[in-house]
């Protein structure tokens, strides 16, 4: 039915009803004002379909029976979101894992420390010109001979290494010689470890890092390049200082 018709019958409804019942007006008037409001919600709602179809097709003859209603056309393409954005993203076939290059460190004279740096650039990806920060484009490293790495100064005896067990009193440390005699690979982890991010990227990039004791390593599949670093970070202590008293020095 037509909404023009409804509301004319919905008013005629109401006037019969007060008309038939006088004594209980109020009443019949109460419900009158519901049906109307239910009859101006169903105007609404038919008014709201009405707008978001379009006209309807001329009827051709074979279909002379049966009405089409073409629907609005959609958005064929949304526009951008950021049309203004030039940064370059890495996409998924940047950052897998048969992408990246394997190196292969051998830690026989280097400095812990000046190593450790050099190989959590290699990590994080900074040597490439796509590095984006975040984003894991760096490179996978192997470290051969951690057994043979060396620290300046007193840092063997004075340098400490602390563990904790999660118990009361389960402090443990041990100093750089111990630790080395005992597992000489946690002590190139670490050290390399506390330069990455401090979060589940980081986290992430250190599990391209592997670290052998031997000259050795299980990786030949890979065909790793050699890499060499030179300047201070394979440069001898040159502050070694001798305490020792020379032989015949009187007292």
């Amino acid at each position: 039915a037509d909404c023009s018709s409804s509301c004319e019958a919905g008013s005629l409804l109401s006037t019969s009803h007060t008309k038939a019942h006088p004594p209980y007006a109020s009443y019949n008037s109460r419900s009158a004002i519901s049906a109307m409001v239910r009859i101006a919600l169903l105007c609404a709602s038919c008014a709201a379909a009405r707008a978001y179809m379009m006209p309807a097709a001329p009827l051709s003859a074979h279909g002379a029976g049966v009405s089409t209603v073409r629907m609005e056309v959609g958005v064929e393409t949304l526009p951008l979101m950021m049309p203004k954005q030039h940064s370059w993203m890495p996409k998924a076939e940047d950052i897998a894992l048969a992408s990246k290059k394997w190196y292969v460190v051998d830690a026989d004279g280097l400095r812990l420390g000046r190593m450790a740096s050099e190989i959590a650039k290699l990590l994080i990806g900074k040597h490439k010109e796509s590095f984006t920060p975040g984003a894991d484009v760096g490179d996978c490293v192997i470290v051969v001979n951690a057994d043979k790495v060396i620290v300046t100064g007193s840092k063997r005896t004075d340098k400490f290494y602390r563990r904790h067990s999660g118990r009361p009193g389960g402090m443990k440390m041990e100093t750089f010689d111990e630790l080395q005699a005992r597992i000489p690979e946690r002590i190139v982890e670490k050290a390399i470890k506390g330069m990455l991010p401090k979060n589940s990227h980081g986290r992430e990039l250190f599990r391209h890092l592997k670290v052998y004791k031997g000259p050795s390593h299980p990786h030949e599949a890979q065909t790793p390049e050699s890499l060499t670093f030179g300047g201070l970070t394979s440069m001898p202590d040159s502050k070694v200082l001798d305490l020792a008293e020379p032989i015949g020095c009187p007292a």
